[in-house]
């Protein structure tokens, strides 16, 4: 029997989506001192004048872990005593029920054919019902694929905040590229607001490593690749943009281009002279093919410099009375994905969560949250905002995998730091992180494990560990109404950002 091809484009823009609002061995367990054995400098520190692609004046030498941290063996003792009992392989199978990838669900429900020509359509075709991915080889592919693929054309991504490029290969598929702006060390000043922080390209390479070391791998595959601006970027550009190339004194290519903050002479991106690095990140395939929810978050934040304070940030009741009763997280997997979502951006220091998206094509399958947009992590070294972990502290809920996971690096001889280093040590523009956000990281785990012990000791492990939340007070009917009225208000709230 002929079966129908599927594309995950139409014919006359492929892939066209839009912006995206997509250590030492200590056996008993680590935390991080209270006071920091190094300070870092914080504030504007001016902008730097053409910093050179690390990758190309790599330093392999530096001891990326050069710092010091001593086991907190009193929490350690405490969380294992409490979690003796649980079966964490038992749990961990009701997280999942189904795991489908896209190709077969869409082969055994309406006998359509996913093809699988290259490796962007690889990707699609295993996108999965409770991951984006779950093959690392096919992802590594992908990866090389988006950092040596010739390059056909270059556009202006339309609605972006800041500067932001679609690129369109060789084989017209698409991925998003992030230019470098600063070098490394640049540490977001403390008195610019979360939503007007410059976007750092570096940023969403480091989320997608690290989404991929805590398991979750609900982030979008992301790579490092320094570009030759004359041949690779200009010679591609379409008209608008290439009008906003131009030398600079210091004889260096630099360019504008057009978007709503920073795009002007003064914010102008150089090269060095001619070479610039910059984030690659996979399109997901376009959702004409493959539907997607743009869910409004219940922990966003009010967007405003007067109002800065959120009802959530000051009402520590707000899960229990505003969140749980919400048909949209009353049932399922939707508030754990929140959880998720939150530790992993107090992980990397994202306070820009305002909405998140998930895939509208598993009938009858829970829809997750993707991990998308995290330009604005890894802003400052010296800063840790608990206000991100509300949503864990709150609802005082985790997935077992999840603070397994947690609870291997927080006590196990490889931490966190390691095997993000070790992950990001195979991307081309590696280092991706400067090494002091790698105390900054083990410090937060620390404090998220601490959060953890608090939610043990108020309630019962098998109240906090859970596979799916259930509010038997709350009807489970679909709410689509709701859905929509949700993500109607997420957009006017964008609009209304000063």
């Amino acid at each position: 029997m002929l079966r129908p091809k599927i594309s995950f484009a139409n014919n006359n823009e492929k892939l066209n989506l839009g912006e995206w609002k997509n250590g030492p061995h200590l056996s008993e367990g680590r935390v991080i001192p209270s006071h920091p054995v190094e300070t870092f400098p914080v504030g504007q520190k001016g902008l730097q004048n053409q910093p050179k692609p690390p990758s190309l004046s790599r330093d392999d030498h530096a001891d990326p872990f050069n710092f010091s941290f001593s086991s907190n063996k009193l929490i350690l003792r405490k969380l294992h005593d409490y979690v003796k009992n649980v079966n964490f392989e038992e749990m961990k199978k009701n997280e999942c029920k189904k795991n489908l990838t896209l190709s077969k669900y869409w082969e055994n429900s309406q006998q359509r054919y996913v093809p699988e020509d290259d490796s962007w359509e690889k990707f699609y075709s295993n996108i999965r019902s409770c991951s984006v991915y779950s093959d690392d080889a096919m992802v590594d592919k992908l990866l090389h694929d988006l950092n040596t693929m010739p390059i056909k054309n270059v556009h202006i991504m339309d609605g972006g905040t800041q500067v932001k490029f679609v690129f369109t290969f060789k084989n017209d598929k698409q991925a998003v590229f992030k230019p470098m702006r600063f070098g490394r060390d640049y540490e977001s000043d403390p008195n610019h607001f979360y939503f007007s922080d410059f976007e750092r390209h570096h940023a969403e390479i480091a989320t997608f490593h690290l989404d991929r070391v805590l398991g979750f791998r609900r982030a979008i595959p992301t790579v490092g690749r320094v570009l030759n601006m004359t041949t690779e970027l200009f010679e591609k550009a379409e008209k608008k943009l290439k009008k906003t190339f131009f030398f600079s004194p210091a004889k260096n290519f630099c360019f504008v281009s057009r978007c709503d903050y920073y795009c002007d002479t003064t914010h102008a991106i150089c090269g060095f002279p001619d070479m610039k690095e910059g984030s690659v990140q996979v399109f997901l395939p376009d959702e004409s093919a493959v539907p997607r929810k743009h869910n409004r978050n219940p922990y966003r934040r009010t967007y405003s410099k007067k109002n800065q304070i959120a009802e959530w940030q000051n009402n520590m009741n707000y899960c229990t009375d505003k969140v749980k009763t919400k048909q949209q997280y009353a049932h399922g997997r939707r508030l754990l994905d929140l959880v998720d979502l939150h530790v992993l951006d107090y992980l990397i220091g994202n306070q820009d969560r305002h909405h998140f998206e998930s895939f509208n094509v598993f009938d009858n399958v829970p829809s997750y949250a993707i991990h998308l947009d995290h330009g604005r992590a890894f802003g400052r070294s010296d800063f840790d905002d608990d206000d991100i972990l509300l949503p864990l502290r709150q609802c005082c809920i985790i997935r077992p995998s999840t603070f397994e996971t947690l609870l291997k690096f927080y006590s196990a001889p490889k931490s966190l730091t390691t095997a993000l280093h070790e992950s990001m040590s195979k991307d081309p523009a590696h280092p991706i992180l400067a090494y002091k956000h790698y105390p900054a990281i083990e410090r937060r785990l620390a404090k998220v494990m601490t959060y953890i012990l608090e939610c043990f000791e108020s309630r019962k492990v098998e109240e906090v560990l859970i596979s799916e939340f259930h509010n038997l007070d709350v009807s489970d009917l679909e709410q689509n109404e709701e859905d929509q009225s949700e993500e109607h208000q997420e957009k006017n709230d964008v609009k209304k950002t000063v």
